[in-house]
């Protein structure tokens, strides 16, 4: 077996804080609108996400750490949440790709991604999923503004 080294530190970048494998994100793949959550260009989708994201607050801008498997609260309230949030179905893994990424470390764990990407069937899958996690974020969207302008 060869061990492919990653190329670049571009690949790192796929490597989510939060557990994601961003190689897999709509964003990335077909939106192409962003270059993972590693990126720090300011051109991309990621510095919107990163302002966004409290997982991202935590664990890079407060704590100085590459992922949340870092932690010593890991996996910490706030991590749960975003893993078993009823809108972002394709969050499930996150808990378990740090686990394995604590293991292995990141570099053989976007490798890893990278395979399992590599099979067309999982990732249009993956991709569909996606989608319909935002839709169900329009969704959810739409019914909060009904239910909040009901009560004024």
């Amino acid at each position: 077996m060869v061990v492919r080294r990653l190329k670049t530190v571009e690949e790192l970048k796929l490597a989510a804080p939060c557990g994601l494998y961003c190689g897999a994100c709509i964003d990335y793949l077909v939106y192409k609108s962003c270059h993972g959550c590693g990126c720090e260009c300011g051109n991309c989708d990621a510095s919107g996400h990163h302002e966004r994201c409290n997982i991202y607050k935590c664990c890079v801008e407060q704590r100085g750490n590459k992922a949340c498997c870092e932690c010593e609260e890991f996996p910490c309230s706030m991590l749960i949440r975003f893993c078993y949030s009823p809108v972002w179905l394709h969050h499930l893994p996150v808990i378990e790709n740090l686990r394995r990424r604590k293991t292995i470390g990141s570099e053989k764990w976007v490798r890893e991604q990278e395979e399992n990407r590599s099979n067309e069937w999982y990732l249009r899958r993956w991709l569909w999923l996606q989608k319909e996690c935002e839709k169900r974020l329009e969704r959810s969207l739409e019914e909060s503004k009904e239910i909040f302008s009901e009560k004024k």
